[in-house]
């Protein structure tokens, strides 16, 4: 019997003809070589395979036993072209609508939505991961940014997407170039982190960085602070309920080569509760494109100040524990 013809039972769905892509289902993030590996939703999009330096497609996360054959199985296509970043998204559901610099396309009867981001207006790019629950976000000068979930188990495939990305977006300069103003110049660095004195609890997170530094020789990290457990500014019966459910402001690395700017934290800046916290998390910003930095008290917990990053209309907000390193590298870059 014909491969084609292979019928296969989905749940809900009555029979189906299975299809190579129904049979290679899984949580991986896989990359796309050819016009046959492209996601039959997306297929009517020019995708320039030859010309582009790296296409991935993300699946849907959904278990293996919930897929059939005639589901839309991979939620994005990602396409690092010539001279832009796509992204190509499933619709989910409502009207389709044009949104900032995306279009809305329709395949059969299906929808996805475009996103496309010239290389020069890719503000940064960040990626963090939970157990098994990963999410990319690239930001973008002006526009939408693209927001993408993806199975930790390909943590190491979205971190190969990102290193492209940097080389695509901001390249390094050649030896005719001139130097661009580093503005972590006057900062110390603080050499090679202990993971040790930094604490048990933030082992995990200082691994991290070093594993980026150790294959990106000119990071160095600018400062760094274990986690903090903050209080509410005001208040009696909040007060109790912070002890019983204590905030944290989370551990960080902050760290530059003097052209981007790295930090190093957790998911979520600000954790309630006493569970300890294991994610990890990366942004990734070139400084020249860094147009604005303010640094606010916290408007709920003492001793927290949050410093905003931002590149034209994208804005990254960081809490800090006032007064630390962390907040004098972040507040002084544009100084």
């Amino acid at each position: 019997m014909n491969a084609a013809t292979v019928r296969r039972q989905g749940q809900g769905g009555g029979d189906a003809p299975s299809t190579p892509e129904y049979d290679a289902f899984g949580p991986w993030v896989d990359p796309v070589r050819t016009a046959e590996e492209v996601p039959p939703l997306y297929r009517d999009h020019p995708v320039d395979l030859a010309g582009s330096r790296l296409v991935l497609k993300v699946p849907r996360d959904i278990a293996r036993r919930d897929a059939t054959p005639d589901m839309d199985l991979y939620d994005h296509l990602l396409v690092l072209g010539p001279d832009r970043f796509t992204a190509l998204s499933r619709r989910t559901g409502g009207d389709p609508a044009s949104r900032g610099r995306g279009a809305a396309r329709t395949a059969g009867g299906r929808g996805y939505d475009v996103v496309e981001v010239p290389y020069d207006q890719v503000a940064a790019v960040g990626t963090s991961v939970d157990l098994l629950d990963g999410r990319l976000t690239v930001h973008a000068l002006a526009g939408p940014s693209v927001a993408v979930r993806f199975s930790g188990s390909s943590a190491d495939v979205v971190e190969g997407f990102v290193d492209t990305l940097r080389t695509l977006a901001w390249p390094v300069p050649t030896s005719g170039d001139p130097a661009p103003r580093d503005p972590t110049a006057g900062s110390p660095g603080l050499g090679r982190l202990d993971r040790r004195a930094f604490g048990e609890k933030e082992i995990g997170l200082v691994s991290a960085y070093r594993e980026v530094a150790d294959r990106e020789p000119g990071l160095r990290a600018l400062a760094a602070h274990p986690r903090r457990t903050v209080v509410p500014l005001r208040g009696g019966v909040s007060r109790v309920v912070h002890l019983l459910h204590p905030m944290t402001v989370q551990a960080a690395v902050v760290a530059s080569d003097g052209r981007e700017l790295q930090v190093f934290g957790r998911r979520t800046w600000l954790a309630r509760g006493r569970t300890p916290v294991h994610s990890e998390s990366r942004v990734v910003l070139p400084l020249e494109r860094l147009t604005d930095v303010r640094a606010v008290p916290h408007p709920v917990y003492a001793g927290v100040v949050v410093v905003t990053l931002r590149s034209g209309g994208a804005a990254l907000d960081l809490p800090v524990p006032a007064g630390s390193d962390a907040e004098h590298v972040l507040a002084g870059l544009l100084r």
